[in-house]
């Protein structure tokens, strides 16, 4: 009795075990300020959109417009992430996205700003990200010991979902009190002071390597051990899927927030704040359990639960009812994108990380692939149907095609 009484605590606190490590905690912070930033981004820019065109078509190609120099740039900048001082990359990343957030404001406070500004700015933002997200990955395992990986990976998905539940909602408060372009300016200072966390990281020779291959040899390269290992193909694919027909639903959140649930901009910044309250739910959850096996179940089950919950939010049209759903659906898919994560920063040898990374973090950039998709499914069929049809597609892959693959998977 006396034992586990003196455990429990110190079992609590476990969860917390990477963020000892001040390498981790400044990576942590600097992660956590940025992405707020950026999911700030993601209220204003689709409500200035919907706000100059009134399509829900234009909200996609905005999307797709950050979508496609991510995709064309991924094994670029995974190679280039294993080919250069990897420190040094993130803090330029992290300086032109802030730059960039500075421009936009700008031009909307001078009334400038046109919808050709923010497809082009857009398409900067993702040619940027597609550097930066492989050379965070690739960096993580090297801030913390081999053991504390996978609590490294959950608490590093916890910093990107906590700014879920608080910046969309400032966003949303903000362009009601003050307007778009002092919002995007706000979300430019936070960049500002992601850049100089990241600067004061020190990192061993291991994780500032460069290689010396070419760099269309590293690409090839890449491309070659990610096709030879039916795992990796597995667990990206299945990722993808998600992605596609899953997650594109947020491309269409303000459709919801305005013609359905009758919410304004303060609503929909809310709705994107229940995500994220059930993404840091789900975070705390799997940073409990990162520990544990049985991540290929906890994956399977994950996505069939988001996709289901997500039919549900589609026909939903009272605010709470969609808010609870979109709640349960975070904490759904946060349990299957750590484990699937996890599975992948244990398995990748080091000179491979920011390639088959840059690859990963194609996860997010097709989501506004789907998003078009779903725009134009929308345009004519409504946005409840063109949601419910990903939900559906999303449960019925993870049941037919990933489970036999990936059920045994730890």
């Amino acid at each position: 009795m006396h034992s586990a009484a003196a455990t429990a605590p110190t079992s609590r606190l476990a969860m917390f075990n990477a963020l000892r490590s001040p390498n981790y905690r400044l990576y942590w912070i600097a992660q956590l300020i940025s992405v707020t930033g950026q999911t700030m981004e993601y209220v204003a820019l689709g409500w200035m959109v919907l706000h100059l065109t009134d399509s829900a078509l234009s909200l996609g190609l905005t999307g797709l417009m950050q979508a496609a120099p991510r995709i064309l740039l991924a094994l670029v900048g995974g190679a280039v992430a294993d080919r250069v001082n990897r420190q040094r990359l993130i803090m330029l990343t992290q300086a032109t996205a802030g730059g960039l957030y500075f421009l936009i404001g700008f031009l909307v406070l001078t009334d400038l700003v046109q919808v050709w500004h923010v497809f082009t700015i857009a398409f900067i933002f993702g040619a940027v990200r597609s550097f930066d997200g492989p050379s965070r990955q690739a960096i993580l395992p090297h801030l913390v010991a081999r053991d504390n990986i996978p609590n490294a990976v959950a608490l590093g998905n916890l910093a990107w979902e906590m700014p879920r539940l608080i910046g969309p909602a400032i966003a949303g408060i903000l362009i009601a009190a003050v307007g778009i372009g002092q919002t995007f300016v706000t979300a430019g200072f936070g960049f500002v002071i992601a850049t100089v966390l990241y600067a004061l990281i020190h990192l061993d020779e291991a994780a500032l390597r460069r290689s010396e291959h070419s760099l269309a040899h590293g690409m090839l390269e890449g491309f070659t051990f990610i096709a030879s290992s039916p795992i990796l193909l597995t667990l990206l694919g299945m990722t993808f899927f998600n992605s596609i027909f899953g997650m594109s639903y947020q491309v269409l959140m303000p459709v919801f927030a305005r013609d359905i649930l009758h919410a304004g901009s303060q609503g929909l910044g809310f709705l994107h704040a229940s995500v994220g309250a059930g993404a840091i739910v789900g975070s705390i959850v799997a940073a409990a359990s990162s520990q544990t096996g049985g991540r290929g179940v906890r994956a399977v089950a994950g996505a069939t639960a988001f996709g289901l919950l997500l039919v549900g939010f589609a026909f939903s049209q009272m605010f709470l009812v969609s808010a609870a759903l979109l709640f349960l659906m975070a904490i759904a898919s946060n349990l299957y994108m750590v484990s699937v994560s996890t599975m992948l920063q244990l398995r990748l040898p080091d000179e491979y990380r920011a390639r088959v990374m840059g690859i990963w973090s194609l996860t997010w950039s097709l989501m506004p692939i789907g998003g078009t998709i779903s725009g134009t499914v929308a345009e004519f069929a409504g946005a409840p149907v063109a949601v419910a049809l990903g939900g559906f597609l999303v449960a019925a892959m993870a049941l037919t095609v990933a489970l036999p693959r990936v059920r045994r998977l730890e």
